[in-house]
């Protein structure tokens, strides 16, 4: 039988119906056999008592051979229940003496008694189902005293026993089959709202705020459903952001070839350019038109010239830097001494925190490389600020080091946090800005394992917060290495 054919309901039904049938029909079967055994018991012990109570009166006439008495005492005992059919006297020889039967003895009962021998005899007769009951008289000498009772009390009480068994299987039946309908259906409904939701995905998606009830199976098969769905997600959300980065890498690369090619056409005009201004600004005779314009163009010459290493650093990001361990406070000791300079005379509250002790394994000019594009843009963000502030701290985990910068600026909107990375993206006015310095250290730091990062989380400062991300090492490369390998915290 192919299970596939059939519904829960469906199997249900049947199965239960069979063990229902198979459970009543033994029950029905051994109650009514049990039933009609003892009534027959019953029926046989009532004919022996009363044919030996008849025997007691057979002796006297029996001795001395006086019929009428016999066929009297007979007639008399015949009488005496309901259920005694024929009473009948036979002598050691099988001769009959006396009997009963308003006329002549039955054939059929004297051939019945030639081919069957016992004391119990059954048999049907046009008077209904006969017992008969052989009493010995005298021990068999005097020869035997058959009784014969009306079994159709027997028969009609099995009867009923057995049409109150079919009905009670009727009944049973019928409650089976609807309490089976509840329970295929409380056990169908949860599989089909499974069902539907397996049809449904991925455009409906079920969630663990709206489980499918019903057995632990079901449920359990439901929770891994969801789970599974979960996973789905995330794989999903995985193999886009992988996706992103591809593109993201890919267009890079491109970039990175136009940038190498614009930096080498014109680093070496510009180099001539300076060059000559240089020899110009040496000349005694300069006008004083000159002198107003030349630093002007040194300045523009100079700005061409850094968007130019810039652009050949986004070009190289990634082949010139190598990994080492390096204790946080240290590096974060150097990009102070590199950033203090830069904002000397302006009114910033610049804080370190240099409590963290522990070790990153980062590109040393990669790192400071990013520290001081953060610094320096979190400068610019907090000028107009009612209170200028910058905070630089470090945290540490099991597997990575972080450097935290916050600011008390404005703020990045939600809407420029996924562009701010962009190769050539800036918010800074024409000419402020090339829009590089965080897409290359952000490179930079991807090339050994690091990143750059524009937080969630909101500032304590109230502006925007940037985490550089390095992995954690063990032990560092600078002088006093064995104190380093120990700064764990």
């Amino acid at each position: 039988m192919t299970l596939g054919r059939w519904s829960l309901d469906q199997l249900l039904i049947l199965v239960g119906g069979c063990l229902m049938y198979a459970a009543f029909l033994a029950i029905g079967a051994y109650v009514t056999t049990s039933v009609s055994a003892l009534l027959e018991q019953e029926l046989s012990a009532k004919g022996r008592t009363i044919a030996r109570v008849v025997s007691q009166e057979l002796l006297d006439p029996l001795l001395v051979e006086d019929r009428l008495k016999l066929h009297d005492i007979l007639r008399r005992a015949a009488a005496t229940s309901n259920d005694l059919r024929y009473l009948c006297i036979q002598d050691g020889s099988g001769k009959v003496l006396a009997h009963t039967f308003p006329k002549a003895l039955p054939t059929t009962l004297r051939e019945l008694w030639q081919t069957t021998r016992g004391e119990t005899i059954r048999f049907n007769s046009d008077q209904g189902p006969i017992l008969e009951v052989a009493e010995p008289l005298w021990e068999g000498e005097a020869g035997v005293l058959r009784a014969g009772f009306t079994r159709s009390r027997v028969v009609d009480t099995t009867y009923r026993l057995k049409a109150g068994v079919g009905i009670a299987f009727f009944c049973a039946s019928i409650a089976l089959f609807w309490g089976l309908r509840l329970v295929a259906n409380r056990v169908r409904r949860p599989l089909r709202l499974l069902e539907h939701q397996l049809s449904s995905f991925p455009q409906e998606r079920p969630t663990g705020d709206s489980p499918v009830t019903g057995t632990k199976e079901v449920q359990a098969l439901s929770q891994q459903f969801v789970e599974m769905t979960e996973r789905l997600d995330t794989l999903e959300h995985e193999r886009t952001v992988t996706q992103q980065r591809l593109i993201h890498t890919e267009r890079l690369a491109a970039l990175g070839e136009l940038a190498a090619g614009l930096a080498h056409e014109i680093h070496n005009p510009l180099d001539g350019m300076q060059e000559c201004l240089a020899y110009l600004n040496e000349d005694p005779d300069v006008s004083e038109r000159a002198l107003k314009y030349y630093p002007m163009l040194q300045s523009g010459l100079e700005r061409i010239g850094h968007t130019m290493h810039q652009m050949l650093g986004f070009a190289r990001s990634g082949e010139r830097f190598a990994a080492e361990p390096y204790p946080v406070r240290e590096m974060m000791e150097a990009l102070a001494l590199l950033v203090t300079p830069r904002l000397e005379g302006r009114r910033i509250d610049l804080t370190w925190d240099l409590t963290r002790t522990c070790v990153c394994h980062c590109d040393r000019e990669a790192f400071s490389q990013a520290g001081l594009n953060l610094i320096l843009n979190a400068a610019e963000a907090v000028e107009g600020a009612p209170t200028a502030t910058i905070k630089v701290r470090a945290e540490c985990d099991p597997n990575s080091v972080f450097m935290i910068v916050e600011d008390s600026g404005p703020g990045v909107p939600q809407e420029l946090a996924a562009k701010i990375f962009e190769p050539f993206y800036t918010t800074r006015a024409l000419g402020k800005g090339t829009g590089l310095g965080l897409s290359v250290s952000r490179e930079a730091l991807r090339a050994v394992g690091g990143d750059l990062e524009l937080s969630e989380s909101p500032s304590s400062l109230g502006g925007a917060m940037f985490v550089i991300r390095t992995p954690r090492a063990g032990c560092c490369s600078s002088p006093g290495s064995e104190e380093c390998c120990n700064a764990t915290a």
